[in-house]
């Protein structure tokens, strides 16, 4: 029933400007408050629901694990309010980010390949939470029938994608493109000063963004594809002048923030997408053989760990690693991957050791859980698995990616009824809507002798019906 609501919700907070209600400064605009916090938040849920159903996630857990940790550390020195984030990483090697309502963060697996330090990546991220703690989105809605415009898109996206129209395919990355035309030139250039602001704020080398802003400069006369940051983010030459001020301004110091892990999780990137680790091994060796610095040599030893590892080529990608981790014993990437190693070589009981050891000294990490459970499930330890991914479901209900593995542990474990249900919440999470009624009329099937668990699943059809026939009034 809640999405039924929250659409009456959001027509009547459109009216009656519930500035009261948020105690947001106009930010220059009267239209700032159009939307509440609230409701942008539970907006951004639905689109996001959506726009997952018409793109390709890419899955690593530990790369998620670090853009988490990022954002959040940046947030503490950033003006966003509701710290309430869901992040969506997409396999697409363009160079793309976007922020839309109730802090939904997309960040392109691109960003990795196409930047060279951490503060080119955290330049874009301090630019997206910008756009978040201005709340562009709400700002741009300055009359009922904006926003209702902005609504009936969302509902004839979520039609498609439940009707499994293939329409929906596209109308997804396409409201991605009407939020971004939202951001105005102003909301870009406000954009820039606070994220440029932030981004010292939080210790990192403030020529980051004009940095970041010169690569994509270069390669609009290229015309070059992977550089699509640059549909949605007009790019004109004095942002880049604005930015190189700005750092003028400020006085240099010694150290800045370069996280080893981000040079780690950059390589990951580059092996995941490369057809031909052997020519990879090649650069990474050659890169070895220069005068470079040393996160850049460490990142290269990974990346041969990583691409002898796609190869099979275990004895090699061990001893490379164990190298690595004699220098950085306590780094949880590294350590993790040790797990995956074992993993890949089917090594069952050795990863399951590795990972129960660090999971105990790291409780509920997110990517050592996600591996581990993986471990468990192929070491024929379903019941296991089950029990860390259903912990890992209640703290991160909004992931599909568990709901997802979580599905498979039940089927394996014989716990039948809980698969539909978790299918059926891996359904919601990626807007199929039908799909996810399926599951729950299977899994209503199973519960006739547990009455509570009947009464949640009944409710949760009604929240899926109400939510469809909304959607459907919208359209």
């Amino acid at each position: 029933m809640k999405y039924f609501y929250l659409f009456l919700f959001l027509f009547f907070s459109s009216v009656s400007l519930n500035q009261a209600e948020d105690n947001l400064p106009l930010l220059g605009d009267p239209s700032s408050a159009s939307i509440s916090l609230s409701g942008e938040y539970d907006l951004g849920r639905l689109w996001l629901s959506i726009f997952r159903s018409s793109v390709e996630e890419y899955e690593d857990p530990l790369t998620t694990t670090y853009i988490e940790d990022l954002i959040y550390r940046i947030s503490e020195t950033s003006e966003v309010r509701d710290r309430r984030y869901e992040f969506v990483v997409i396999d697409d090697e363009s160079i793309n980010a976007f922020a839309a309502p109730g802090g939904i963060i997309g960040i392109n697996k691109g960003m990795f390949l196409k930047t060279e330090f951490e503060s080119e990546f955290a330049s874009v991220m301090c630019h997206e939470l910008a756009h978040l703690s201005q709340r562009h989105f709400a700002r741009s809605q300055s009359q009922v029938t904006a926003l209702g415009n902005a609504l009936l898109i969302l509902g004839s996206v979520a039609v498609a994608a439940a009707s499994g129209s293939p329409e929906g395919i596209y109308l997804g990355p396409a409201l991605i493109q009407q939020l971004s035309i939202n951001y105005t030139r102003s909301n870009e250039k406000e954009a820039d000063r606070i994220g440029f602001n932030n981004l010292v704020r939080a210790g990192f080398d403030p020529k980051g963004m004009s940095s970041m802003f010169q690569k994509l400069q270069q390669s609009r006369g290229a015309n070059d594809e992977e550089f699509s940051y640059l549909m949605s983010h007009p790019l004109p030459k004095e942002r880049i002048t604005d930015a190189r001020l700005r750092e003028n301004s400020i006085e240099t110091k010694g150290e800045y923030r370069d996280s080893l892990d981000f040079y780690l999780i950059k390589a990951r990137s580059i092996v995941s997408s490369s057809n031909n680790p052997r020519d990879l091994i090649k650069e990474y060796e050659n890169i070895l053989r220069s005068n470079v610095n040393q996160k850049s040599i460490v990142a290269a030893e990974y990346g041969l760990v990583l691409s002898h590892k796609k190869l099979k080529n275990f004895p090699s990608a061990f001893k490379l690693l164990r190298a690595l981790l004699d220098q950085f014993p306590n780094n949880l990437i590294l350590q993790t991957t040790l797990m995956e190693l074992h993993l890949e070589e089917e090594n069952n009981f050795e990863a399951v050791s590795v990972g129960e050891t660090l999971l105990s000294l790291n409780k509920n990490n997110y990517a050592i859980s996600k591996i581990l459970s993986k471990a468990y499930l192929q070491n024929n330890q379903a019941r296991k698995a089950e029990i860390i991914l259903s912990e890992l479901s209640r703290n991160r209900s909004s992931d599909p990616s568990v709901w997802y593995q979580l599905a498979e542990a039940q089927g394996l474990a014989g716990n039948i009824l809980g698969l539909h249900r978790s299918r059926a919440e891996y359904f919601m999470l990626t807007g199929r809507y039908d799909a996810a009624i399926f599951q729950l009329r299977e899994a209503l099937k199973l519960s006739k002798n547990f009455f509570e668990i009947r009464e949640s699943i009944v409710s949760r059809l009604e929240d899926i019906f109400e939510t469809k026939k909304a959607l459907r009034e919208l359209s």
